[in-house]
C-alpha cells in the first residue's frame, strides 16, 4: 500500500461523496433512466478523474538535483553513534494482504453465485419469453435475471404471479440491467473495503427496480402489481429480480400518480460546474512533487584551501613523488566514486519519496538530517535521524515540496515527515554500490531532507 493509492484512494472519496450528495439533492428527482446514467457516470466519473495529470496547477518536476560535495567518503568507523535502524513491519506492509484477503473472499463468494447459475441454466427446464430465455429450476426461490436470461422458481404460487414475473424480469433484460450488475460485481471484488462503492450500487439497483416496475404497470393494474409485491418473498442478493428490495418504496412509487418526474434546468447547469471543479481539485494522485533545485551537472570542487593544506606522510624508503601521485589519483577516485552513489541515491529517492498528506493537511515543514548505511550491495540497511543535524555537512539535499499552507507552529520536528523518510528508505536498492578502484565498499551517507509547502 503506497501513499499513492492511499491519495488516490482519498480523492476517489471526495468525487463519489460529493456526487451522492447531489443525486439526492437534486438527480433522484429525474426519469429512472437519467438517474441510471447519473449513477453510472459517478461511478466512472470517480474512478477515472484522480488518474489524470495534475489540472490543479501541481508543481512539475524539473531535473533532478545536483549534489555539492565538501567532504571526503565518510566510511564506517568505530564508535558510531547509535542509529535508528528502519523497522520493517508497518501498516503499509499488512494493509496489502488483508486487501488481497477481501479480493479472495469476495472473488469466492462470486464463483459459487456463478457456479450456482451455471447447474441452474444446465439443468433447469428451459422456455422462452418475449425472445428471452427462461429458466426454471426447483433451487430458485425468486425470479432474477443474470447473464441475459430469466430464472424463475419450477412452480409459481399462481399463472397470475409468474405471468407479471415475465413481463418484470424481461424489462430489466431490455433495459440492459444485467450488464449493470455484471460491471458492479466484479467492480466489488477491487473495491470491496468501500463504503461509497456499495452504496451506489444499492442506489443503482434500486433505480433498476424501479425502471422494471414503471414498465410493468403499462401491462399490469397497479392495485394487482403492488398486492402481488407484498406477497412476494425476497429473491436471491446480487442480482436484479422481482421480488428485491424496498418494496415499501416500489409500492410507493407505482402508486404515486402526481409526482412527475423532470429535472429542473438549474440542476442540470450546476451539475457540469460541480464536475469541473472536482476535475481540478481531484484530478492527479499526487499534489505533492519532489521539486529539484535548478539544474547543474557540475561539481563543486572540494575546497582548494583544504586540499593544498593537507599534509601527506611519507613512509620512509617509499618515492616520495609516486607516493603523492597514487593518493591522488586514490583521493580523486573517491571523490568520483561518492558523487555517483550520492547522485544514484538521490535519483532513486526521488521516484519514491512523497509528502504525507496528514502533514500537507497541518503545515508541517522542516529540515532533517539523516545518516544512511549503505551495504556493499548498495541496499539501504539502516538510516539515523539527527535532531541536532549531522556532525558532517549533508553530501546532498533533496527538496519535497507539496501543495498547501506552511503552518508556522509546525516548522520542524514533525514525526510524519521523519517517518515518511524513514519509510522511503527502508530497504531501498541503489543500482550499484559504493566502488573505488574496483573494490566495493559499505558507506554512510550524510543527506538532508527539505520539506517545503507552497499555495
Amino acid at each position: 500500500m503506497t501513499p499513492e493509492i492511499l491519495e488516490y484512494l482519498l480523492r476517489l472519496t471526495v468525487i463519489w461523496a460529493v456526487l451522492i450528495a447531489y443525486h439526492f439533492l437534486t438527480m433522484r428527482r429525474g426519469s429512472f433512466a437519467a438517474q441510471r446514467f447519473y449513477l453510472l457516470g459517478t461511478l466512472a466519473f470517480g474512478l477515472v478523474v484522480p488518474l489524470l495529470p495534475a489540472l490543479g496547477g501541481g508543481l512539475p518536476v524539473a531535473a533532478l538535483p545536483s549534489v555539492t560535495y565538501v567532504a571526503e567518503p565518510f566510511f564506517y568507523t568505530e564508535g558510531a553513534e547509535a542509529e535508528t535502524v528502519v523497522s520493517n513491519w508497518s501498516w503499509f506492509t499488512v494493509l496489502p494482504w488483508v486487501y488481497l484477503l477481501g479480493v479472495g473472499f469476495f472473488a469466492a463468494r462470486t464463483l459459487v453465485q456463478w457456479n450456482a447459475l451455471r447447474h441452474w441454466a444446465s439443468s433447469g427446464e428451459r422456455d422462452r419469453y418475449d425472445g428471452y430465455r427462461v429458466i426454471r429450476h426447483r433451487g430458485i426461490t425468486g425470479p432474477f435475471v443474470a447473464f441475459g436470461l430469466i430464472f424463475l422458481p419450477a412452480e409459481m404460487s399462481d399463472a397470475d404471479l409468474e405471468n407479471t414475473a415475465l413481463i418484470h424480469e424481461a424489462s430489466h433484460l431490455r433495459a440492459r440491467h444485467h450488464y449493470d450488475t455484471l460491471l458492479l460485481t466484479l467492480g466489488s471484488l477491487l473495491l470491496w473495503f468501500h463504503p461509497l462503492f456499495w452504496m451506489l450500487c444499492r442506489l443503482l439497483a434500486a433505480v433498476h427496480e424501479y425502471e422494471a416496475d414503471a414498465a410493468v404497470i403499462q401491462r399490469v393494474p397497479v392495485r394487482t402489481y403492488g398486492l402481488q409485491l407484498l406477497k412476494s418473498t425476497l429473491g436471491p442478493a446480487g442480482f436484479p429480480g422481482l421480488f428485491s428490495s424496498p418494496i415499501k418504496k416500489r409500492i410507493n412509487m407505482i402508486t404515486d400518480k402526481t409526482r412527475a418526474r423532470k429535472l429542473r434546468l438549474l440542476p442540470l447547469l450546476i451539475l457540469p460546474l460541480l464536475m469541473a471543479g472536482l476535475m481540478l481539485t481531484c484530478s492527479s494522485i499526487r499534489g505533492d512533487v519532489a521539486v529539484p533545485q535548478e539544474e547543474n551537472n557540475t561539481t563543486e570542487k572540494i575546497p582548494g584551501e583544504l586540499v593544498e593544506s593537507e599534509e601527506v606522510t611519507v613512509p620512509a624508503g617509499v618515492d616520495s613523488e609516486s607516493y603523492r601521485k597514487g593518493y591522488a589519483e586514490g583521493k580523486q577516485a573517491a571523490e568520483e566514486a561518492l558523487e555517483k552513489i550520492a547522485r544514484e541515491f538521490s535519483e532513486t529517492v526521488y521516484r519514491k519519496i512523497t509528502y504525507p498528506v496528514a502533514a500537507r493537511s497541518v503545515g508541517e515543514t522542516g529540515k532533517f538530517d539523516f545518516m544512511v548505511d549503505i551495504d556493499e550491495t548498495g541496499k539501504i540497511t539502516s538510516a539515523t535521524y539527527s535532531k541536532d543535524g549531522n556532525e558532517k555537512d549533508p553530501v546532498g539535499e533533496i527538496t519535497v515540496v507539496g501543495i498547501g499552507k506552511t503552518n508556522a507552529e509546525k516548522m520542524g520536528g514533525s514525526d510524519l515527515l521523519v517517518e515518511e523518510v524513514l519509510k522511503t528508505l527502508n530497504g531501498l536498492q541503489l543500482p550499484a554500490p559504493l566502488t573505488i578502484l574496483d573494490v566495493t565498499l559499505p558507506t554512510k551517507l550524510p543527506v538532508r531532507f527539505n520539506f517545503l509547502l507552497e499555495e
